[in-house]
């Protein structure tokens, strides 16, 4: 009897991860299997999922560049909502070196640029796939816009909103390549100016300086992202080019808030490190504050994404971080002043 009854009991456990899969695929809209095309830039599983995914059309995207006809190495990994038209995140890694090079600001023109891959199809529920940021035909840019933002969608909004970068510019500047590869409205949303240009800004400054200070020439693992919608004056979702004026723009959401989550998974004689800020994405001036870091096991109860990194990271405090926070006036002050200091200064 017992042996009649074990093909209905293996039945009911395909069953059940078929079921399962279903759930999944509805949930996330998107397979959750992966091609492994961009994992290196991952620390522990890759691409862990946002928990509010239903419905926003995720895309992974591997992010690399076409130039005169030839494809870049993949630089970083993005999951990008194709509904919303922005980044969820950015996944990166880094090595600085303090006597590297640091190439200049790359000028405007790299954000007309757009990821041919979301121009191809409407489909994009889809293992990664390289993202091909390059130049599209006039004829082909109706198509591509269905998708992703173009620069044309951020000028004249009127609402003091930049194209903020998930990955920074400022921390790739010693690798020429992903310092252009930054500059793609897919690793980009609506970013108020006066958080963007000061607070932010300090915090991205940080992260940079503490590679330099405590772990040059090491890896370390950086996913910055976004989560949830910020509120108009009447509290309402708001959306950048939302209220239909300009029939040439399309909607763009407009992040409620910015994170970052930072990595050092340490080596043989040093300890792991790692910590994550949440900051609210406003139009008001904020001053950078070392009590708004959190440790990244506080962040995973955050309810922003599954864990973004491996358990010797998760686990980890601030380690030698924390020597940050001693001097900290003393330490922004000198590695990184204020945008309108450093304005100031210049006049």
């Amino acid at each position: 009897m017992l042996l009649n009854q074990v093909p209905v009991f293996i039945f009911l456990i395909i069953l059940s991860i078929c079921e399962a899969k279903q759930l999944l695929d509805e949930e996330f809209g998107t397979d959750d299997v992966t091609s492994g095309l961009c994992d290196d830039f991952f620390h522990g599983t890759p691409w862990p999922l946002p928990h509010d995914s239903k419905g926003r059309g995720l895309a992974r995207l591997c992010q690399n560049q076409i130039e005169d006809g030839k494809e870049g190495r993949i630089v970083f990994a993005t999951m990008f909502s194709t509904t919303e038209r922005i980044p969820v995140y950015t996944a990166n890694t880094v090595v600085l070196h303090r006597d590297g090079k640091e190439h200049p600001r790359p000028g405007s023109k790299y954000w007309y640029r757009v990821s041919l891959a979301l121009c191809s199809s409407d489909d994009h529920t889809f293992d990664p796939i390289e993202s091909m940021i390059g130049h599209a035909e006039k004829h082909e840019m109706e198509q591509c816009r269905k998708f992703q933002a173009v620069t044309e969608d951020y000028t004249h909004n009127g609402l003091n909103l930049d194209r903020g970068h998930l990955s920074p510019n400022s921390i790739n500047e010693q690798d020429l390549e992903k310092q252009l590869g930054t500059f793609t409205l897919t690793n980009a949303a609506p970013q108020f100016a006066d958080f963007n240009r000061e607070v932010w800004r300090v915090y991205e400054c940080v992260a940079q300086h503490t590679i330099l200070d405590y772990v040059p020439g090491e890896k370390v693992y950086i996913i910055t992202g976004t989560h949830g919608v910020a509120l108009d004056v009447n509290n309402n979702p708001w959306w950048m080019n939302g209220d239909d004026t300009d029939m040439d723009k399309n909607p763009v959401k407009i992040p409620g808030v910015y994170w970052k989550a930072f990595c050092y998974p340490g080596n043989k004689t040093h300890s792991a490190w790692g910590y994550a800020i949440v900051q609210k994405n406003e139009n008001v001036y904020r001053k950078p504050d070392y009590n708004e870091y959190i440790t990244l096991k506080e962040f995973n109860t955050r309810g922003i994404i599954t864990a973004p990194f491996g358990p010797s990271c998760m686990d980890a405090s601030f380690g030698v971080f924390s020597k940050v926070f001693e001097n900290w006036d003393e330490y922004i002050d000198t590695k990184c002043p204020s945008y309108t200091k450093k304005k100031r200064e210049e006049l």
